[in-house]
């Protein structure tokens, strides 16, 4: 049954909260936290249960009713117990509180565990996949059928007794260990202590916000607002390498060895169930399948950036030279990368990036793309500050579709202690049918580390308004489904799609009527003047090559960590990986692994961002001829792909809006810098 969008059949978020739906208004003490979820958790076991007696049922009552919808409530039980603890552990200030959320995610991993190794209720899945009631179902309903089957078996349950046993204590583990990675690299926060002379070519709004304390001194951290204007900005490169060494081995102590333990553990646990490595075992689920389509992938990208990233490379060292006085045919640093390339873009094309972003005050940022995201999908965001939230910088939006709530957004932009240290979408809550015939309403919260307005002028660089562009690429997916199952609500798709509806979102960054509706000088108010836009225009494909020369060497180290045998020594494998795939000399003394937080949620998995952007890149050719501000293309990506969420192959919903098959050629001029032909 479709979501009518009519006001007596949309549920309010208050009465979502009287069967303990919303886990916001549940509250934010670690005893709140830990009730609501051991709450859902309980709730998913009985619906389980309420599966598994059917293993003594006749065939005949082995219906969807009894059978799949409430495994799909299991699925609706397990996001609400595990997602907003999630977002806890990374954004709540009290320590106290974030140990409690920690702990509620070992007890859904076992749960899951033990829901997948249940040989009953697997019996009583396999027994309707034969029946006659089966043989009717259509669209979702049979992908869930479908994919059930598939992931009982890829979670052990076809395993002897005494390998399941074993299976039990590597998802164990393997939890615990990468909680306790993600945990060290958020409370890991370098500094450095200097002069205020040394930070020569900082933006005049980075140096309001940090005057000289009373010893003479500025701190500069290594979050995010601290440690790019420096790499990007600073005169004095020392200060730079310093910064970087620092924030090259956040956390290396510990990570480092929680890493290779974590990569053998992984590696066990693929063996265990069949599978070679872990990047098989991975694949299997993802529209690339297999580790020899993964290959080919990045191959093909790598070969259709070499060109082009070996002349930018040529004119950095040319410009490193020049302006440092280093001898060319050294291996440039690093950390200096984006330092030359923003001289060589207002070198060579008068690009100015410091003068772009003080038409980006943070403010008016966040309030001109979510109107323009408003006038694009024809919503509205209206604010809550009524509604509870768990820090005092924490925004509260109910987003409304024709008038009715469709969803809410929690933005927690600014960083602070112990917080997750870069930008991400948390699902907290996801959509689904309910079965009094009202629809849950998705709720997600958007996490970044932009400076904060009470610090003095509160300017975003271009690549920081790209990625908000990006994050609420992510929460649209999520807030705008219409699918009636929560297995496919929102982002739940294949990993290697999830970032296309987010990384095409970044395009509307460098659309001028996009930026005149938002883009204003902090102090003049004055819209981005042409030459400056043009400029920018001008030299947004410069460094591109080398910038995803560096995002493929990413993945590839991803690749190898999970495809190579273990034990290994990540530093050697790091350093090969590196030599071969980028031109930028690393710090010898840093140890980039343990602070590559992905490893832990897209191991294996690191490509899928390259993979995605193929994808958004085409999709992109229909903005382009149609217009980025047409509402009906916008409407059409909304209800053939956004609103889909995981409820149908990927290829074929991205198909459907372009009306042919994807294809990689805009990808590839994209890459080279061209514009797309088709």
């Amino acid at each position: 049954m479709a979501n009518d969008g009519s006001i007596s059949r949309q549920p309010s978020l208050s009465d979502l909260d009287a069967p303990g739906f919303d886990p916001v208004a549940a509250g934010f003490t670690a005893a709140d936290i830990l009730r609501f979820s051991a709450s859902h958790l309980e709730r998913a076991r009985r619906l389980v249960e309420s599966v598994r007696v059917l293993a003594r049922a006749p065939d005949a009552a082995l219906v969807y009713a009894s059978v799949l919808a409430p495994l799909d409530e299991v699925a609706f039980a397990t996001a609400l117990a595990g997602g907003f603890a999630g977002l806890m552990e990374e954004t709540h200030p009290d320590g106290a509180v974030r140990e409690a959320a920690r702990a509620c995610r070992p007890r859904l991993v076992t749960f899951q565990t033990d829901m997948m190794l249940d040989a009953e209720l697997a019996d009583v899945v396999r027994r309707f996949s034969t029946s006659a009631a089966a043989a009717e179902l259509t669209g979702t309903s049979q992908r869930l059928l479908k994919e059930l089957l598939r992931e009982f078996r890829r979670n052990g349950l076809e395993l002897p007794p005494a390998d399941q046993v074993r299976l039990r204590e590597l998802n164990d583990e393997l939890n615990r260990a990468a909680q306790d990675f993600s945990k060290n690299l958020a409370e890991a926060t370098g500094s450095v202590r200097v002069s205020p002379v040394r930070l020569r070519g900082l933006p005049d709004a980075f140096l309001a916000a940090h005057p000289p304390e009373a010893d003479g001194l500025v701190t500069i951290t290594t979050d995010y607002p601290d440690y790019f204007p420096v790499v990007c900005y600073a005169e004095d490169r020392e200060l730079a390498r310093e910064l970087n060494s620092i924030f090259d081995s956040r956390a290396a102590a510990e990570n480092v060895p929680l890493l290779e333990r974590v990569l053998a553990l992984r590696a066990d646990k693929a063996r265990l169930l069949g599978y070679a490595t872990w990047a098989d075992y991975v694949l299997e689920s993802r529209m690339a399948r297999t580790p020899d389509a993964v290959r080919d992938f990045l191959a093909g990208a790598a070969a259709a950036v070499r060109e082009p990233g070996r002349r930018e490379y040529a004119e950095f060292q040319a410009e490193r030279s020049l302006a440092l006085g280093v001898p060319e045919g050294l291996p440039i640093p690093v950390y200096d990368r984006l330092y030359l390339e923003q001289r060589l873009r207002e070198k060579k094309y008068g690009y100015d990036g410091k003068a772009l972003s003080e038409y980006f005050p943070v403010e008016g940022v966040v309030s001109g793309v979510l109107g323009l995201v408003s006038r694009l999908f024809g919503l509205e965001f209206v604010p809550r500050p009524e509604a509870p939230r768990w820090h005092a910088d924490v925004r509260v939006l109910d987003l409304l579709r024709g008038g009715v709530v469709a969803g809410r957004l929690f933005l927690d932009l600014f960083p602070r202690e112990a917080k997750y240290k870069h930008a991400a979408m948390f699902e907290i809550r996801p959509g689904k049918r309910l079965a009094d015939g009202t629809y849950a309403t998705p709720m997600t919260a958007l996490v970044t580390n932009f400076p904060a307005p009470d610090a003095g002028p509160a300017l975003l660089t271009l690549e920081d308004v790209t990625t908000f562009f990006h994050e609420l690429g992510h929460a649209l997916h999520h807030l705008l489904t219409q699918e009636e199952l929560a297995s496919y609500s929102g982002t739940s798709t294949a990993q290697d799609f999830v970032e296309t509806p987010s990384q095409m979102l970044e395009e509307w960054a460098f659309q001028r009527e996009v930026l005149d509706a938002f883009a204003r000088h902090y102090v003049t108010g004055a819209a981005v003047p042409e030459p400056l836009f043009a400029a920018m225009l001008r030299a947004r494909a410069f460094g591109r090559a080398l910038a995803t020369e560096r995002q493929l060497a990413l993945a590839a180290l991803d690749f190898e960590y999970h495809t190579q045998p273990t034990p290994l020594a990540t530093d050697v494998v790091f350093r090969e990986v590196m030599a071969r795939t980028q031109q930028f000399a690393h710090q010898p003394e840093t140890r980039f692994q343990a602070t590559f937080g992905h490893l832990m949620g897209y191991d294996a998995g690191y490509y899928g961002y390259q993979w995605a952007l193929a994808i958004a890149r085409d999709v992109l050719t229909r903005f382009e001829r149609e217009g980025f501000m047409s509402r009906a293309t916008a409407a059409d990506w909304l209800e053939q792909v956004l609103s889909r969420g995981g409820g149908a192959d990927e290829a074929t919903l991205v198909q459907a809006f372009l009306g042919r098959p994807t294809n990689l050629e805009a990808y590839a001029a994209f890459l080279r810098g061209e514009a797309a032909t088709q």
